[in-house]
């Protein structure tokens, strides 16, 4: 009880009050565009990089959550590709869209804002070891799934570039990449810098999730077959793709128990917003993504309790 007062209660409160203002005048949709564009595009990443930074020291990578966590994403890449053709009879090209919902986390709008609150800044440290491979790692996968779903012609970089151009240049991996650049200079940071990020990085964690209960409240889950499909991407995200990786970091990896938790709760997360951007750039399998991310997000709270009361040190 005690974690999901302090924990998960302040987290997903603030998406209620987001749901919320999202449902009246208050956020219309431009509005929540510019929010969830201020979060993604600034916030986020001055919060990252202050946490790469942290005392002017270089952060500490522990070795093998980052294996051990795509390891098991690429597992459940696999078993929903067989699942969603043996079930729904999905076509290549849409199975890649079914297998990233079933895969990729919402690390950053969720994962952060929990993180911190949940571990602090140990906690986010860990995330960034995630967050720095997740999309670079992800999206050209599933883009490979896709593009070959619907025949398109090409080697594999030709295919995979745009996603990894983005990634690359995606503000939030700057975030990191520049932040842990400068804790390679032992400097910290100067004073009047110092405290105005410090204030956009405290704006960054309730901004993201009121932009993250607006845009939940500005959709809606569509009815027929493909809420039979969202249910079952919601297993494997949320059940299997946390054990899975529980079971890689903890048993086979040997990891840190910070390292463990933090790996399987961002396994345990709702999928990302990529996941439907991805479906709307191919045009394919858009409202099962959509449906997707709304189930698997209003799931989330039940994943996530659970993860955090059986490993949760404190």
């Amino acid at each position: 009880m005690a974690i999901f007062i302090n924990i998960i209660l302040p987290v997903f409160g603030l998406i209620l009050v987001g749901f919320f203002a999202g449902r009246t005048s208050i956020l219309p949709a431009l509005a929540v565009r510019g929010m969830a564009n201020a979060a993604t595009y600034l916030m986020i990443p001055v919060l990252l990089f202050r946490s790469m930074v942290g005392d002017g020291s270089v952060p500490s990578w522990e070795p093998g959550i980052v294996l051990s966590y795509f390891s098991g994403c690429l597992i459940i890449l696999v078993v929903a590709l067989v699942l969603g053709r043996l079930l729904f009879s999905l076509k290549l090209d849409q199975l890649g869209v079914f297998g990233m919902a079933s895969m990729y986390s919402n690390a950053a709008l969720l994962g952060l804002p929990l993180m911190q609150t949940a571990f602090g800044t140990t906690g986010l440290i860990l995330q960034t070891k995630i967050i720095a491979f997740h999309s670079l790692i992800l999206l050209p996968v599933t883009t490979m799934v896709i593009a070959l779903g619907r025949g398109q012609s090409g080697g594999p970089m030709k295919l995979i570039w745009p996603a990894v151009r983005d990634t690359v240049s995606n503000p939030i991996i700057i975030g990191i990449a520049s932040g842990l650049a400068w804790s390679l200079t032992g400097l910290g940071i100067w004073g009047p810098l110092d405290k105005m990020t410090a204030m956009l990085s405290a704006a960054a964690s309730p901004t993201a999730l009121i932009a993250l209960g607006a845009a939940l409240a500005q959709s809606t889950i569509r009815i027929g077959r493909e809420v039979l499909e969202a249910m079952t991407v919601s297993v494997l995200k949320l059940a299997l793709h946390p054990i899975i990786v529980w079971f890689l970091t903890a048993k086979v990896a040997g990891l840190s128990p910070e390292a463990v938790v933090v790996a399987t709760v961002t396994a345990g997360l709702p999928a990302g917003a990529n996941v439907y951007l991805q479906a709307h750039q191919f045009g394919v399998y858009v409202e099962g993504a959509v449906n997707a991310v709304m189930l698997t997000t209003l799931l989330s709270v039940v994943s996530i309790t659970l993860i955090l009361t059986l490993l949760h040190p404190g």
